[in-house]
């Protein structure tokens, strides 16, 4: 049998975002400034400017085994004008006829999906679909200007499902009127629906929003960057027992956001997802560690080498915490090239070795 580099294999397919730019939106959300957000794109898509982007992306992509994804997000698609998606769609598809990319993928709202409008989706071979469900709290959808209930969000999902799509949600942590326990309903609402990927995003409050006015007016509170990394880190826990993917946590950071005055409160970090897998892996080695005495005098770990940075955390704070637990012991971290994603082991002096496997890692 021939033995398989996990390390030099990725599942993740390489996307290519192109954002839409609001294209497709009914209204603005109290949430959303796109021009911030999304960086360097243009309120309507050229075909050079779009030609343009796919071709940097593909030149920059080394593993050539790795899928491409062309992914459009920013705005609502199939809310767009049928002429504009055609074009859109067409430009995107001819790369899939070179044998450059391999799919496509299209983001839009729940109250937007229609038995009417998935033709044209079938057409150009769509194989996801992601829906901005944000939320399965009707009050809270209502807060945030969505214009929709949660009942859409289930029936979209349902038709998506029902013509082979698979399928994203996109939640949001930390919206007005929610709460920890509001945001545990909505995932195990979404738990229920069973998405093949799901992202998260705390909110963050951009300038030139309805939120921001809120948060002037002192009647919003944002969240601390601590509370995000545990509403995120209990997220990442329930969708990955459930065998649902977390693609993403947080947003991409732009230069737009970096920007003074672009981002005006709430946990924004740019590495916010590794801050929560660190969380993750350090809560997982603990319990590991449970089986293991403190009077061991080593602890060799191993891992794959893609695990490394979460397992040490930030500025090898996790390493620093486990020594304080066994202070008398020489700590070993190791990668190993046949190892798996999300797989910890660790072996001590007298050679008893233990293993944990993390869900939701690949």
């Amino acid at each position: 049998m021939k033995k398989v580099d996990h390390e030099k294999t990725n599942s993740n397919p390489l996307i290519i975002p192109v954002f839409i730019m609001n294209s497709g939106c009914p209204h603005r959300c109290i949430f959303c400034n796109q021009k911030i957000t999304a960086g360097k794109f243009p309120l309507k898509i050229k075909k050079d400017f779009f030609y343009s982007e796919v071709k940097s992306y593909l030149a920059w992509n080394k593993d050539k085994s790795r899928k491409v994804e062309i992914a459009f997000y920013g705005g609502s698609f199939t809310g767009v004008a049928p002429a504009y998606q055609e074009e859109l769609l067409s430009w995107a598809y001819s790369f899939i006829q070179k044998g450059l990319v391999n799919s496509i993928r299209i983001s839009t709202r729940p109250d937007y999906i229609t038995e009417s409008n998935l033709p044209i989706l079938k057409k150009y071979g769509i194989t996801t679909v992601e829906i901005g469900a944000q939320s399965f709290i009707d009050e809270v959808l209502q807060v945030a200007q969505r214009g929709h209930d949660a009942d859409a969000t289930v029936k979209a999902m349902i038709i998506l499902k029902d013509h082979g799509f698979q399928t994203g949600l996109h939640l949001m942590a930390g919206l007005p009127k929610d709460t920890k326990e509001g945001f545990i309903y909505s995932l195990e609402k979404t738990i229920e629906l069973k998405p093949d990927t799901v992202r998260i995003h705390p909110v963050i409050v951009f300038s030139g929003t309805a939120l921001a006015e809120e948060l002037r007016k002192g009647e919003y509170k944002p969240m601390e960057l601590s509370d995000a990394i545990e509403l995120c880190k209990l997220a990442w826990e329930k969708l990955s027992a459930a065998g649902i993917r977390v693609i993403r946590i947080g947003v991409q950071l732009t230069p737009e956001m970096e920007k003074d005055g672009a981002v005006l409160a709430g946990p924004v970090h740019p590495a916010l997802g590794s801050l929560v897998l660190s969380s993750i892996f350090y809560d997982r080695t603990i319990k590991l560690l449970d089986k293991v005495t403190p009077d061991t005098s080593e602890l060799r770990f191993s891992l794959s080498e893609r695990d490394m940075s979460n397992f040490r955390g930030l500025n090898n704070m996790n390493i620093s915490a486990i020594k304080k637990l066994y202070p008398r012991t020489n700590i070993i971290v190791e990668s190993n090239i046949g190892q798996r994603r999300g797989v910890i082991s660790v072996t001590t002096d007298s050679n008893k070795s233990f293993t944990l496997k993390i869900p939701g890692i690949i």
